[in-house]
């Protein structure tokens, strides 16, 4: 999001997608990398990865409808995501909080 420093973004895309809010870090845990597939070709992308600690979860928000949101302990939630290098990025969230 141009004009907002990469940890507000974060804080943003968080209330959007996941309807939560709280406490962000300015530090990234850490990033990981993945191809997204666009019409004629995919694009490696990064993602900077910030710990969020969650005081308010949202009863609407603008993505609700498409995207399922549920609560996982910490080990669970990494076996849940396809990306392995995100998976060890959330086993380390304990560490970072």
């Amino acid at each position: 999001m141009k004009g907002k420093k990469p940890h507000k973004a974060a804080a943003q895309e968080a209330v959007e997608e996941a309807g939560v809010k709280g406490e962000i870090k300015q530090k990234p845990l850490g990033h990981y990398d993945y191809w997204k597939r666009r019409a004629t070709h995919f694009d490696l992308c990064r993602v900077d990865v910030y710990p969020l600690e969650v005081s308010k979860q949202l009863r609407s928000w603008r993505e609700k409808g498409q995207r399922d949101a549920r609560w996982f302990e910490v080990e669970e939630a990494a076996h849940q995501v396809l990306e392995p290098a995100l998976a060890q990025l959330i086993r380390s969230l304990p560490e970072h909080l």
